[in-house]
């Protein structure tokens, strides 16, 4: 059996469905609704990926599976980019080295020179449960399992516990964010940057 049949056999005993009444494809299409909330709403360390790209014509193209820009820096040197507002970017005195902005699916480069590379960190779509299994099903099943039976409610079945499993689903990405907002920085001395007044 394969994890996306596993999760299909879980989310049928908990709502009592016969397959020849809900089959597969369309339980199968809760998990998928599931999994599109999830991508939306959660920023978890196991959603960030570290890709490089290379600059052509003063931009790079952002990957298919790309969500929120993470960090952005040149490539192997290190040295960061710092995001600008695209009304600022365009302006003359803004348009400088290590400033970028976001259009559409690119990265703008100020200053950029063809042919240097950046690495972007990023957050990705949660990839969909099938034949193999997923972070997300592997490290949140619970999570992942209250979000389809919340999202089979809402759609096509009616059941009294739809608003507990939406306060749960809720609850637990607003605590699993929170935990990797910590866990960005823990382990290292935080250090601010001093303003100089006068």
């Amino acid at each position: 059996m394969t994890p996306l049949q596993e999760l299909i056999a879980v989310v049928r005993s908990w709502l009592a469905l016969d397959e020849e009444i809900y089959p597969d494809h369309v339980v199968t299409s809760w998990i998928r609704m599931a999994e599109e909330y999830l991508s939306e709403v959660l920023r978890v360390k196991h959603m960030v990926q570290i890709d490089h790209r290379t600059i052509t014509d003063g931009r790079v193209m952002l990957p298919q599976d790309w969500l929120q820009l993470d960090t952005v820096r040149f490539y192997p040197q290190g040295k960061p980019l710092t995001y600008a507002p695209r009304h600022e970017f365009y302006e003359p005195q803004y348009c400088v080295d290590n400033r970028y902005t976001v259009v559409g699916n690119y990265i703008l480069i100020g200053n950029a020179t063809d042919g240097v590379d950046i690495e972007i960190s990023y957050y990705q779509y949660i990839p969909s449960l099938g034949d193999d299994t997923t972070w997300l099903y592997r490290y949140n099943p619970r999570l992942l399992t209250l979000c389809v039976l919340w999202h089979a409610s809402a759609y096509v079945i009616e059941d009294e516990r739809v608003g507990g499993w939406q306060s749960a689903v809720e609850s637990m990405v607003e605590t699993l964010n929170g935990s990797s907002r910590i866990a960005k920085s823990s382990g290292s001395i935080l250090v601010s940057k001093r303003k100089s007044f006068g």
